[in-house]
């Protein structure tokens, strides 16, 4: 795999060239030409939307990107623009970065934000984050496929899988080439992934397709070993999904391409599928960015290695939850809540461990306004809190570079408590200057220096302050040799106080782990070879 990454960067530096040289304030010159930015208030700072950083056509609708084509004269960077959403919004062209340069920026830390939404929906924010922009930070967000025009995943070269993850490497790569031009430095870049945009950016440092391109990285609240971050079967849910928008052709994946190709936009995006990043088959046509388990490569250690901060909260949302709940008979058929990232050798087996798992968070204790609560914590267990300890512990096990967890369970995160429901505040909306977090002044100015820190040195407290009283220990590389055991997990608490834990794992994350250990689900490229099962 490095060996591909380091031929598609050649090829990246061959076709795209060199950027030309900075212009006066307001204006800049990317590979692509020159650019005029808007100046702007809160703090000083220029804003750049809209720059074209790659393309793709309708012919290579779900291929990798193409380099951004050069244009002449000026580009006035002044659009808003975001990929196609569930909602019929957006536009197929979509590949855009938006960059935002404090006033008189000079080789400043570079921030990329990689937004969240499921791999479904959302786009890179057209307004910066005022209060890391204060600090001097050049900050960067960008689009990049959804859906099934980022996710279909066929195993042909008319649909590889992972648009939408190449994108993302295209993007990083504009940063690197370009970067200078607006004020930052192209080797001080550090990854942010919010959720879902955590899990892409951890499956794109397992890839090495983007290795050199980024120096730190931040993730949070996802975790590319989620259930919800990588598809087992992504053609049988391609199919299913062209089937509810009307396709009645045969099993052939080229016809099926061909269906999804000329199929217009608005019924593309009509669809409640969830299409996910998949494990791609090696074709001499293309490059995979991802052939291997995560887990796997865990263990093998070939991937990139940075400073890293994963951090989580302790609540998601919960609407999502209560329908489930109510389409559903707990008592009857937990079975088939159990996550599809494990694997049973028959129904006997899946229904025991269901039973286990069962008692483990219900008891005998299934009245019905207990049942969103009690699953509530099952859910967020499964999905988030168990895979993101287990990737913070096989990043410390597997590296030698620092990575420091926190787990946040401060209540000013969780707005809209009536009827039982709980609203995720992401880490990231504290950065930005809204009159919203007057309230939570010690919060943002707590998380903001412990961001700022990061991504200026590498070390979220370099230093106790009256603000920040702590040092953060990173997780020690020693404490766990080959990455299999949570047991002992160091890491910040950030609930009223900040607080230091040595084992910041829960006995709901050791009992996962015990789970998992025996009845793991391996990933296996689908389209050529039968589903495996193995142990981690």
């Amino acid at each position: 795999m490095l060996v591909r990454a380091l031929v598609m960067d050649l090829l990246m530096v061959l076709v795209w060239g060199v950027g030309a040289a900075p212009g006066p304030p307001g204006r800049a010159g990317p590979a692509g030409g020159a650019v005029r930015g808007r100046p702007a208030p809160r703090p000083p700072h220029h804003a750049y939307l809209g720059i074209p950083y790659a393309r793709h056509s309708r012919n290579d609708r779900f291929k990798a990107p193409k380099p951004a084509r050069s244009w002449d004269g000026t580009f006035e960077a002044a659009y808003q623009i975001k990929c196609p959403q569930p909602d019929g919004s957006g536009t197929e062209d979509c590949l855009v970065v938006n960059v935002f340069s404090p006033e008189g920026a000079d080789a400043r830390p570079v921030l990329v934000v990689v937004h969240g939404g499921n791999f479904q929906r959302g786009w890179g924010a057209h307004r910066p984050p005022a209060r890391l922009l204060a600090r001097g930070f050049v900050v960067v967000t960008f689009n990049y496929r959804l859906g099934s025009l980022g996710f279909l995943c066929l195993g042909i070269p008319e649909a590889p899988g992972n648009a939408g993850l190449k994108d993302q490497v295209a993007a990083l790569y504009w940063v690197h080439k370009n970067i200078a031009h607006f004020g930052g430095d192209p080797l001080d870049v550090t990854l942010y992934g919010i959720e879902s945009g955590a899990a892409a950016v951890q499956l794109v440092m397992l890839s090495e397709a983007a290795t050199g391109l980024f120096h730190k990285v931040i993730l949070e609240s996802g975790s590319a070993l989620s259930p919800l971050a990588l598809a087992y079967d992504p053609k049988l849910t391609a199919f299913d999904a062209a089937i509810a928008v009307g396709y009645t052709g045969t099993d052939s994946v080229e016809e099926l391409a061909k269906f999804y190709k000329d199929l217009p936009l608005e019924r593309l995006v009509n669809t409640s599928t969830m299409f996910l990043p998949c494990l791609e088959n090696n074709l001499a046509t293309t490059h995979s960015l991802l052939d291997t388990d995560p887990l796997e490569i865990y263990k093998q250690g070939n991937y990139q290695k940075v400073p890293m901060i994963i951090a989580y909260a302790t609540s998601v949302g919960a609407s999502a939850i209560e329908t489930e709940i109510a389409n559903s008979n707990l008592s009857e058929n937990f079975a088939d809540l159990l996550p599809n990232n494990l694997a049973f050798d028959d129904s006997k087996m899946k229904h025991r461990v269901a039973e286990v798992v069962k008692e483990f968070y219900l008891g005998n204790n299934v009245l019905d306004g207990d049942l969103v609560k009690n699953y509530l914590e099952y859910f967020s267990d499964v999905t988030f809190e168990f895979p993101i300890v287990k990737s913070a512990v096989l990043h410390a096990a597997t590296g030698y570079l620092p990575v420091y967890l926190m787990k946040f369970s401060n209540k000013g995160i969780i707005t809209n408590a009536e009827e039982n429901k709980a609203n995720y505040r992401s880490f990231f909306d504290y950065m930005y200057d809204d009159h919203e977090f007057a309230k939570d002044q010690l919060i943002v100015e707590q998380l903001v220096t412990l961001w700022s820190n990061f991504i200026m040195i590498g070390d979220p407290t370099p230093l106790t302050t009256s603000l920040i009283p702590v040092v953060w220990p990173p997780l020690r590389p020693g404490d766990n040799p080959r990455g299999m055991n949570v047991k002992t997990v160091p890491g910040l608490i950030y609930g009223r106080s900040l607080q230091l834990s040595e084992q910041l794992a829960n006995d709901r994350i050791l009992f996962w782990d015990q789970i998992y250990r025996t009845f793991y689900r391996l990933h296996v490229p689908s389209f050529d070879t039968e589903s495996k099962e193995s142990e981690s």
